[in-house]
């Protein structure tokens, strides 16, 4: 828990940042706000007349006009709070939208580390959940600060002008409510915090489930996951019950001092009136506002309170913000410019995690237009180098050039659009197989995407199904086979049209048939590219023309095949090794 409440500095800056856009939508929101509270000011005030001409003085005129005029006030009031509640709601869902738009671009240029550090579940549910807690808090604001108050500043004129003195002994309540809110707002404050970061481990189990059910029911692990589920609920259950229990102390507190209150004023008026002979239509009047008083003093009770609660969801959202965000385009970049796209590690080190060499001051060359294969054991750092020639992750030491460029002066996304990847793990996202072969905001004809997928031997499958390119392909391609999502990575990039092609395992675990249909296609999109290739099975790398061998993060040797198989080093003993298992099994 922090050592003080900094709720006060969350509304702040919140204010700072979203008044003046929505400053005029407010006023008018206000301007209906004010009318509720005048209406409910003088519907207290109209009691006085009410009591003393119709049922003291019993005038028939009295009896006509006040029913009207009631009757206008609550319709008045009715169009003002109907207004002022559609106002409030679209500001508000409008600033949600807007804080998600802007959150969510923000984590866009994040780089690998912090998508490391940073569970999926925490991000999504800061994203649908936390950003909520800014429309609460400004609402709460608005109501708060608008009608709720106007009304009780309304209603208290009324009570004063009907007696002034008991008006007076009335209003030293409020800071003795003041005193026992503030000791709930911190228990309130806590509950939330742990209440979001619940909320975060039922979306992750949920996104895991669903992500990995064939594993689970694979495993068996239904029960696993259930007993997972259930803590998590349950948790979010008690801390759900904890913040109730905290708000509902509020209610008996004031509803308690209310009735002291309203006692007094009974007992000063009935000793005013029988011993004073005043009439009773200024108690009537003056009682009216004070039970009137009542509904919008309990939510300006629980204001801080609510407000405690939503500036925890806030925060989160603002420590998301205010995270420096690594792949911020600099004004100052250059674009780069390719040609032929040559690819060189010079003395380049990399670490993840500050401890562990990845890679060791590594010099390497993928020459332009030709393949480049990368080999070694697992753990040797070929992934790595990939990821760094996209500059997913930044070298420690070290420089990468691109014909001569270092990449870490150009523009990201000039470097990324000279660069196409094609992984074993195929990412596809929700939607048709025509909407995932357009990655880029380029726009390309019906015609450049039959051809992309024709070349990646993709076109043929796609026709097959019945809406042909407008085939669902389910969250994470799940409709379609492995060999079908591969062909269509490798369509994707055939589109894209870089110059620069990076292959990581593409055709791991696929069967014969789709491994030949995919290696043409491969042999076809290499064709005059830059191509830099990771492939365990060595087969897949004969045709390279120029092989680097990896270990521990070092170039051991490089050359051709026929070059490292007659040189009798690592690779040689790769080659045997794989090659005896082949011929084993």
């Amino acid at each position: 828990m922090q050592a003080q409440d900094d709720t006060f500095p969350i509304v702040k800056r919140l204010l700072s940042e979203n008044a003046a856009e929505y400053a005029p939508k407010y006023a008018v929101a206000f301007i209906f706000m004010g009318i509720v509270a005048g209406t409910t000011a003088l519907t207290a005030y109209m009691m006085k007349d009410t009591i003393n001409l119709i049922f003291v003085e019993r005038s028939t005129q009295a009896l006509t006009w006040i029913p009207m005029a009631i009757a206008a006030i609550f319709l008045v009031k009715g169009i003002a709070a109907y207004f002022q509640e559609v106002i409030l709601s679209r500001i508000g869902n409008r600033l949600v939208a807007q804080m998600q738009k802007r959150l969510f671009e923000h984590i866009l240029k994040m780089d690998m580390a912090f998508f490391q550090k940073n569970a999926s579940g925490e991000l999504i549910t800061s994203i649908s959940y936390n950003t909520r807690g800014a429309r609460d808090m400004m609402n709460l604001l608005a109501v708060g600060l608008g009608r709720d108050v106007l009304t009780v500043l309304g209603l208290v004129v009324v009570m004063v002008m009907q007696d002034p003195i008991m008006s007076m002994v009335l209003l030293f309540i409020g800071p003795v409510s003041a005193i026992v809110l503030k000791s709930l707002s911190e228990k309130i404050k806590k509950a939330a915090r742990s209440e979001t970061s619940s909320v975060s481990t039922i979306i992750s189990a949920m996104r895991e489930t669903v992500q990995g059910v064939r594993i689970v029911k694979s495993f068996q692990l239904e029960n696993t996951m259930q007993k997972r589920m259930d803590t998590s609920i349950e948790a979010v259950e008690r801390l759900n019950n904890r913040i109730v229990g905290v708000k509902a102390r509020v209610n008996p507190l004031m509803e308690t001092m209310a009735g002291f209150a309203i006692a007094a004023v009974v007992t000063y008026a009935g000793w005013r009136t029988l011993q004073h002979g005043q009439t009773p239509g200024e108690f009537f009047a003056f009682i009216t506002a004070l039970l009137l008083t009542g509904e919008p003093l309990r939510r300006l009770s629980r204001l801080h309170l609510q407000l405690t609660s939503a500036a925890v969801q806030v925060r989160m959202i603002y420590t998301l913000l205010d995270t420096p965000a690594a792949e911020k385009e600099q004004p100052n970049k250059l674009l780069l410019i390719v040609d032929g796209g040559e690819v060189r590690f010079d003395n380049v080190a990399f670490s993840y995690d500050q401890k562990t060499d990845v890679l060791q001051n590594l010099s390497l060359l993928a020459p332009a237009g030709k393949m480049t294969a990368l080999v070694g054991l697992s753990g040797s750092g070929k992934t790595t180098i990939l990821n760094l020639v996209q500059r997913l992750w930044v070298p420690q030491s070290g420089t990468i050039y691109i014909d001569g460029q270092d990449i870490s002066t150009v523009s990201l996304d000039s470097l990324r659009r000279q660069i196409s990847l094609v992984s074993q793990d195929v990412f596809l996202f929700e939607g048709t197989i025509k909407e995932n072969l357009v990655t880029e905001d380029k726009k390309y004809t019906e015609e450049d995407i039959i051809a992309a997928a024709k070349a990646a031997h993709a076109d043929d499958f796609i026709r097959d199904f019945p809406k042909g390119y407008d085939t669902p392909v389910g969250e994470l391609g799940g409709m379609l086979s492995g060999g079908q999502r591969q062909r269509i990575s490798i369509a994707r990039a055939f589109l894209k049209n870089s110059p620069i092609i990076l292959l990581d395992e593409p055709t791991s675990a696929l069967d014969s048939e789709t491994e030949r249909h995919i290696q043409a296609a491969l042999k076809k999109l290499t064709l005059g590219r830059t191509t830099i290739v990771i492939a365990h099975r060595l087969a897949t790398v004969a045709r390279a023309d120029i092989i680097h061998v990896l270990e521990s993060g070092r170039l051991a040797e490089s050359g051709t095949q026929r070059e490292l198989l007659l040189r009798d080093g690592l690779y040689s003993k790769l080659h045997r090794i794989q090659f005896d298992q082949l011929e084993a099994s």
